[in-house]
């Protein structure tokens, strides 16, 4: 789903960046400094897992979950990088779900 997302912001020529498991740790820490700092990238592409522990990102003030973990922990983790000491905006949380989805039944599991 970051895949598609990805290549969707680069296709509407949105700067963003993006971070998944493969993303070097180095490599990410520029990233996050990158999207703190810099007013032209408006979007973060962050896969749960990798976007969920050791980020700040106080720069967001939406974030949109486009899928799910199985485990209510990471969400509230990956929620918790805009929602940090230094937010001065209200951060307003998204999640997209389709109908009879594994993401669906997580939701109201």
């Amino acid at each position: 789903m970051i895949d598609a997302i990805h290549q969707h912001l680069l296709k509407k020529k949105v700067k963003c960046i993006r971070i998944d498991g493969q993303t070097p740790v180095v490599v990410r820490q520029n990233l996050v400094m990158d999207f703190q700092n810099k007013d032209d990238i408006k979007a973060a592409v962050l896969s749960i897992k990798a976007g969920g522990v050791g980020l700040t990102l106080t720069a967001a003030s939406t974030v949109i979950f486009a899928e799910l973990s199985w485990t209510p922990g990471d969400i509230i983790q990956a929620e918790d990088r805009a929602h940090r000491i230094g937010q001065v905006s209200s951060v307003n949380i998204y999640y997209l779900l389709a109908n009879d989805t594994v993401d669906d039944i997580i939701w109201y599991a």
